[in-house]
Order: structure tokens, then C-alpha cells, then sequence
């Protein structure tokens, strides 16, 4: 008797799950069969050969009598022996069918254990735990005799208006927006984002369930996924692949993402109205949440999430994952084992499509799972070093033990070539090697540039008073001793003239009493006169003072000068700046990941990039001074992102009771680079223009590379999160 260690292809007698359900669709032209399997809640496509030949397995008949009876009855549309192998290889891998031996109670218990192993190790995985709880069905009946009726022609109007007013107000102050709520995103909003994104979620899933409910599906179950310790709920609305439209089940999938994307345009019409406090403050973790992380996990289909059943849906190609994965799987057993691989289903466009998924999402889950892991590492202390060590081991270690138990012992139904796996495994190796030592890194250093002057000559007034006459304008050339601001200062000059009459009302009486000889009287009035010539000549000066001048040649820096017509300066008070082109110079605001191989190497040549240039056009540098210490501070306006630069910042007094009205603060320290310039580069640029520095270095392979900023990357987050 033959059981699935050695499985006779043409011989076996093969028997379909009798938990399978078909339904055939059609989709213009072409007739597929949908085959559900009740127990496990998987869908599969077929074409009508295949569903036809599947049919005749009914442990009766042999895998040889079914193909022929298949024939007879499709003749020239029937699948050749070839296809016959595959259809069934791929019908026992999916659990479709069983063996005479599959039947038996030792078998039943065998994939009884599996199963469970399966569940446990689930379980075990700390980034994402799916838990069950209760069959919602009659919860989501009432709610969708509320809402049902927004699932129509009516209600997507509204909707429609809905979100077009509200995100074109919020366009409307995108600016203010971004700077007060975007742009000033702290660590203390987190809990504030969990907590909105849970509310979101359940509204979320109650979307899909009444949906779902309204096109006559079932929820079987509802429950929460634990993803990174964040709990999320979910429910099962898998019943929408009955629907005969692949609209309804689009829209099914759409529409918690509809409903998140409804309320954020609500929230931005609040967010508009409303003043700063708590509302706005709500309204903005709505809009952040229901569009951002909405947009970044449910549309993206290379995640089993919304996006990725709408995408199945309108290619009409059911399990579009595993049929990837399975390609993917084949196409990896081709390439390191020499087996043959199980041609792909679907045909055409789809066959494309199906390959192309199956890497991307491969691609993509190498991606989420370090990502994932670099989290819940920097999350907790500790704790969360041990969860990213045993996802890891989830994730990776699982299938290497996989790899190496088929390289060993194979599976029921094919044996591993372990000649071809060694050959093809070294030379992979060898290209690997090759690329980590005789290929260059890509050691560049980057960093925002803004031209400015050094030294920079600040003007101040000398004297109080106000601004009567503005001679000079922002960028102007000027000299020495030019007269730049005048000020006014009224009660100045009406003390001075009172006192000059004082002093001419003391010169007369001193006289009279010299005449009289009143001798210790003279003495007193002339110690009297004496102080009023010294504040005469105080006054004078500060009256003079009031014609404030260049104390040196070059060009004027003031862009709020004109605005400050009759403002009033107090002594000592910053009027403008004047710096020569001679002493032109850029700053560049480092990373501080990098600031230590710039130290390392400071005659390193430098380039920089200016914005507004040929892309090909570059200006040579070199490093003139390194500042010791990382700052938050901002050495000139052009930085910051507020005012079009490309570095966030916070208005400093958000976390400064102390700091003064519009000083802004960088949300990451960066290390200031004075970088000199040559003569000629010097006259060609102006002060405020902003560009990019980069630093080239190519004397280090990319394995050392690699090594050196992983190493510095785990040094760094472990010394910062778990204090080692």
C-alpha cells in the first residue's frame, strides 16, 4: 500500500477534503472554479482543467484513471501528465487532498501535533500574537442596521465631501500644521498616539464587519493582534470571498481604511476651528493616525493587511501570497538544489504578478522583521532586547532549521540533491565574500551647508531711542563710518538743552558771588557747573550716538530692517550685522554618527553642493574649524525646516520654560563644521545660500563598513536603552 514517503505519482489513489467547497466564477471570458476549504479558511483559484481533474480524485480511483477520465471528457482542454504531477504536488502541500494513508488514525494525530506545534510557536512569537476572543456576529448585525445604510450610493457621496472639504482646510494651514503638531512630535505624544490608533482600530474593524454584513457575509470572529506589545483588534470577515462581485469584496476590504480616512477629515475640519488646547491637540493625533500609520500598514499589499486583499481581489487571484511564496519557494529550490520548479498557475500578466509579489513581500518581511526587532529593542529596557532576540529566532532561526531538516532528511515527496545545494551554496559564498571585500563602500558624509560670514560685525546702538530714518537696506554694500539707522531721542535733547541753560544760569552765579567774594559759595557752585559740563558732554555723546554708523566695510544684514521703522532700541540692543566678503565661509550642522571619522580625517577634500547650481557644479572646501561639542541650537535661520530648510526643529520654548519668544531648537544636536573657502568661491557667493556637504571616502571594503556602523548601531541603542 502506498502512503507519502513513497508516493507512486501515477498509482496513488488520492481523495479530496470533503471540508472543500467550489464555486465557479467568471470573470468575462474566463471560467475559474473557487475552492474554499471550511475547516481552515483558505481560498484557492483554479482553472476549469484543474478543477475537473481534481474532482475525479475520490479514493477510488487512481491518479492515472482521474487524468483519463479528465481527458475523456475535455479532451484537447485537458492537462497533460506533466501539469497532472504539478496540480497534485501542489493539491498535497496545500492540504487539499489526502493519501490512503492520510485517512489513518496515526496520521490524523501526526497532523493533529503538527498543527499544534504550529499554534505554539505562534504563540511564542512576541512581535505578533493573534488572539481569538468571541463570535461578534450578532453585534455586527445590530451595528449594520445602523450604519448599513451609509454603504450606498448616498453615503459615498457624503463621504466624498466629507473628505474633500476637510483635507483642503487642512491644505489650507498645512504650514501651521506642520510646525505645531508635525513638526513638534515628541516621545510624550506616543501614549497619546496608542491610545487614538486603538480608538481608530475598533471603529476600524467594526467597518469591515458591517460591510461585510451588508453584502450578506458572516463575521466569524473578532479578537486582538499584539503587534510589538501594542494591542490592535481584528476581525474575520474572510467570508467576503463568497461574493459573487470582486467590488463587494474591495469595498469590504476598503472600508476600515474609508472610515479612518472619514473621521481624519472630520478632525481636520476641528483641528481648523478650533484654538490651541486640548481639542486641537486631539484633533491632530486623528489626522496623524488615521492617514499616516493607515496608510504606511492597512494600503500596503506586500502585508496581509487591507491593501493586500484588495489587490488579490482585483487580479482575481486568490492566496496571492502563497502562491508567491510557494514560486519564490520552487524558484529558490531551482537555483540551490536543481530541482524542477512547479510552473506558476496563472498565466500572463498574472503570472508576473505572482512572481514579482513573491519577492517584493519577501523583501518587505526581511525589512518589518529587523525593523520590528530595532524597536521593541529601543522600546523597554532590557525586556525588550529579550523580545527582539526571540523574534529574531522566530523569524529566522525557525526556517534555517527548516533548511537544514530538508537538507538532511527532504520531505514526503522530493529529495534534496546535497551535491548541487553544496556547489550552488559555495558559490554564492564566494560572491558574497567577493562583494564584502573588493567592493568599495559608500562612505559618504552628508550634511545641510548654509553660507554665512566669520567673523560677522554685530552693530548695536549705542544710545536709546527711536528708529527715525533707515539709510541702508538688507544686502547693501557699505563703508566705513557710513551712516546706517538714525534714532530720535526726544527727552535726550530736551535734557540737554535744560541743562545747557542750567549751566549758563550757573556761570552767571558763580560770577555774582566771585563779585561779592563769597568764596566757599564760588567753590560750591563750581563743583555744582563742573558735573553739569561732565553730563553735558555724556549727553552730547549719546545724542551723537544716535547716527549709528558702519564700524567697518562690507555688506549690511538685515532682513527685518525695513519693518522696524520707529521701534525702539535700548543701549546695547542688536541692530544689524555687517559682514565682509572676505571672510565668507559655510557651516555645515553634522551628524553625530559621523563627526568622529570627520575627526579622524580633517584633510579629507570636501565638496559642496549650492542649491540653485548645476548639479554637476561643485565648490571645493576644507575644514577649518570642528566645533567640540554637539548643539541644538541654530547657527543660522536657513536650517531650520520652518524656514525651508531641511533640518526639524521645535520651538525651543515648548521644552524651555526659560527660552525666549521664536528661538527654535533642533530635534537632534548636530556638530558644527566651519569649512573655508577659496578667493574666488568667496566673491561668487552670497551670504544665506544653503546646500549640501558631501564627503567622499573610498579607503574601506563594504564588509568593513558594514561591520564598523552595525557594531557602532548596537553600541549606541544598547548604551542609550539598556545602559550597556
Amino acid at each position: 500500500m502506498l502512503n507519502d514517503s513513497t508516493l507512486e505519482f501515477s498509482q496513488a489513489r488520492l481523495k479530496l477534503k470533503d471540508s472543500l467547497r467550489f464555486e465557479m466564477r467568471q470573470s468575462g471570458n474566463i471560467v475559474t472554479w473557487i475552492c474554499e476549504d471550511e475547516v481552515t479558511g483558505r481560498f484557492f483559484r483554479v482553472g476549469v482543467p484543474q478543477y475537473t481533474f481534481l474532482t475525479m480524485l475520490d479514493g477510488r480511483r487512481t491518479v492515472s484513471t482521474a487524468l483519463m477520465k479528465t481527458a475523456t471528457l475535455l479532451r484537447e482542454h485537458a492537462i497533460d501528465e506533466t501539469e497532472a504531477a504539478n496540480v497534485v504536488k501542489w493539491a498535497i502541500e496545500s492540504g487539499l487532498v489526502e493519501t490512503e494513508t492520510g485517512n489513518s488514525a496515526a496520521r490524523r494525530d501526526e497532523q493533529h501535533q503538527q498543527l499544534k506545534k504550529q499554534q505554539l510557536v505562534s504563540w511564542l512569537n512576541p512581535m505578533m500574537v493573534r488572539i481569538p476572543l468571541f463570535d461578534p456576529d450578532q453585534l455586527i448585525e445590530r451595528a449594520t442596521k445602523i450604519f448599513g445604510s451609509l454603504v450606498s450610493p448616498v453615503g459615498l457621496a457624503i463621504w466624498l465631501v466629507v473628505v474633500i472639504v476637510g483635507f483642503f482646510q487642512l491644505l489650507m494651514h498645512w504650514d501651521e500644521f506642520y510646525v505645531n503638531r508635525v513638526n513638534s512630535f515628541s516621545s510624550t505624544d506616543i501614549i497619546w498616539i496608542v491610545l487614538t490608533s486603538l480608538v481608530l482600530k475598533l471603529i476600524h474593524e467594526l467597518a469591515h464587519g458591517v460591510v461585510c454584513k451588508k453584502y450578506g457575509g458572516r463575521v466569524k470572529s473578532c479578537g486582538i493582534l499584539i503587534l510589538l506589545l501594542i494591542p490592535m483588534p481584528f476581525v474575520d470577515v474572510t467570508s467576503s470571498w463568497r461574493f459573487p462581485s470582486k467590488w463587494q469584496r474591495i469595498l469590504t476590504a476598503a472600508a476600515g481604511m474609508l472610515s479612518e480616512v472619514f473621521l481624519a477629515a472630520i478632525a481636520c475640519m476641528v483641528w481648523v476651528s478650533s484654538g490651541p488646547g486640548p481639542l486641537q491637540y486631539h484633533a491632530g493625533n486623528v489626522i496623524i493616525t488615521a492617514t499616516l500609520l493607515t496608510l504606511l500598514f492597512n494600503i500596503n499589499p506586500l502585508m496581509r493587511f487591507d491593501g493586500y486583499y484588495m489587490l488579490s481581489d482585483w487580479l482575481e487571484i486568490p492566496n496571492l501570497s502563497t502562491h508567491g511564496r510557494q514560486w519564490l519557494k520552487g524558484a529558490s529550490k531551482r537555483l540551490f538544489f536543481g530541482n524542477k520548479p512547479s510552473p506558476v498557475k496563472e498565466t500572463g500578466f498574472r503570472s508576473f504578478v505572482v512572481k514579482a509579489y513573491g519577492v517584493l513581500a519577501m523583501m518587505w518581511f526581511f525589512s518589518i522583521a529587523i525593523g520590528l526587532s530595532i524597536g521593541a529593542s529601543s522600546m523597554m529596557e532590557g525586556f525588550g532586547l529579550l523580545i527582539a532576540m526571540i523574534g529574531l529566532l522566530m523569524w529566522v532561526g525557525i526556517p534555517v532549521w527548516k533548511l537544514a531538516k530538508y537538507v538532511v532528511n527532504g520531505t514526503d515527496t522530493e529529495k534534496p540533491n546535497r551535491k548541487w545545494f553544496a556547489t550552488a551554496s559555495a558559490i554564492t559564498m564566494a560572491c558574497l565574500v567577493g562583494f564584502l571585500v573588493l567592493c568599495p563602500a559608500p562612505s559618504v558624509v552628508s550634511a545641510p551647508v548654509v553660507v554665512d560670514f566669520d567673523p560677522l560685525s554685530i552693530v548695536r546702538a549705542k544710545a536709546s531711542g527711536f528708529v527715525e530714518k533707515i539709510h541702508v537696506a538688507d544686502g547693501q554694500q557699505v563703508k566705513k563710518g557710513d551712516v546706517l539707522v538714525t534714532l530720535d531721542n526726544p527727552e535726550l535733547k530736551l535734557e540737554l538743552k535744560s541743562l545747557l541753560i542750567d549751566v549758563r544760569i550757573s556761570k552767571i552765579r558763580s560770577q555774582a558771588l566771585l563779585t561779592r567774594q563769597r568764596l566757599g559759595e564760588v567753590l560750591l557752585e563750581q563743583d555744582s557747573l563742573d558735573s553739569m559740563q561732565q553730563r553735558r558732554v555724556e549727553l552730547e555723546e549719546q545724542i551723537a550716538n544716535l547716527s549709528i554708523t558702519a564700524p567697518e566695510s562690507g555688506i549690511v544684514l538685515a532682513r527685518d530692517l525695513p519693518t522696524e521703522e520707529g521701534k525702539y532700541f535700548s543701549l546695547g540692543d542688536e541692530v544689524l550685522s555687517i559682514g565682509s566678503r572676505e571672510e565668507i565661509h559655510a557651516i555645515a550642522l553634522t551628524r553625530q554618527d559621523d563627526i568622529e571619522w570627520v575627526e579622524q580625517n580633517p584633510d579629507v577634500d570636501i565638496e559642496l553642493r549650492i542649491w540653485g547650481r548645476s548639479e554637476n557644479e561643485t565648490i571645493a572646501g576644507n575644514i577649518k574649524r570642528i566645533n567640540p561639542r554637539a548643539r541644538d541650537d541654530l547657527p543660522h535661520e536657513a536650517f531650520a525646516a520652518t524656514a525651508g530648510g531641511p533640518l526639524a526643529v521645535v520651538p525651543r520654548q515648548q521644552v524651555e520654560d526659560s527660552a525666549e519668544e521664536g528661538d527654535m531648537k533642533l530635534t537632534e544636536p548636530r556638530v558644527p563644521l566651519e569649512i573655508a573657502l577659496s578667493d574666488s568661491d568667496r566673491k561668487d557667493l552670497l551670504p544665506g545660500q544653503s546646500g549640501q556637504l558631501v564627503i567622499r571616502s573610498r579607503d574601506q571594503n563594504m564588509g568593513t563598513y558594514i561591520a564598523q556602523n552595525f557594531v557602532r548601531f548596537v553600541k549606541k541603542n544598547n548604551m542609550r536603552t539598556h545602559g550597556f
